[in-house]
């Protein structure tokens, strides 16, 4: 139930500190999806005037604005590892906001040293996610405010490591491999019994929420 490690399956807090001499610049995102469940993009226009945002990916056009928003233009770090090396966030703003969904694209970026921005604190810690290991946009009165901390955070190395003192106690996310079938076996023994009578109405109601615009 544990699963087993690769040997590469820790990140020692040395190798962030390490990757900190790249991050010159702020926040990245990968994004293809330009009309979102979530109304993600609204945040990202809104959050890309307030600090540094770098857009990747088939929106690059319709979501570079704002005077810190920046369209990717391909430099010496036109691959997507040399830009995931020299940012220090990621914005994981999802297609949809729905409990008990998350992207796996979050846990292969903070797997790279990346610090997640979501949307919703909740939904990440109720399924035992570090509260220490990303940072909500919900934690704070305004986007502005977010943008703010975010520069604040590029300005103070001590301040962004404490982000990935999680890896002093859990494994590399993108490098674990459990297994399953076992966890499966386990739920099924173990787990609190749950009846839903309706799985339409279940699924369509009350799971899933529009992302505030502040």
């Amino acid at each position: 139930l544990t699963g087993k490690p690769d040997k590469n399956s820790t990140i020692s807090i040395e190798e962030v500190q390490a990757s900190l001499k790249k991050k010159t610049r702020g926040a990245l995102i990968f994004v293809s999806n330009c009309a979102t469940p979530s109304k993600r993009e609204q945040l990202i226009k809104q959050l890309g005037q307030y600090t540094e945002l770098t857009v990747r990916g088939g929106c690059e056009a319709r979501l570079s604005f704002g005077n810190k928003t920046r369209k990717f233009m391909c430099k010496a770090d036109c691959s997507d590892d040399g830009l995931i090396a020299t940012h220090r966030f990621y914005i994981s703003f999802e297609n949809s906001l729905c409990n008990d969904y998350i992207t796996e694209k979050f846990f292969l970026r903070i797997s790279q040293k990346l610090v997640p921005i979501v949307v919703k604190r909740q939904l990440y810690e109720a399924v035992h996610i570090p509260s220490d290991s990303f940072i909500a946009l919900d934690d704070f009165k305004t986007v502005k405010e977010l943008g703010d901390y975010m520069n604040y955070l590029r300005s103070n190395d001590t301040a962004y490591l404490k982000y990935f003192e999680w890896t002093k106690h859990y494994r590399n996310p993108a490098k674990y491999v459990g297994n399953s079938l076992c966890k499966l076996c386990e739920d099924i023994h173990m787990g609190e019994k749950m009846v839903i009578k309706d799985i339409v109405k279940y699924y369509k109601e009350g799971q899933c929420f529009s992302a505030p615009v502040t």
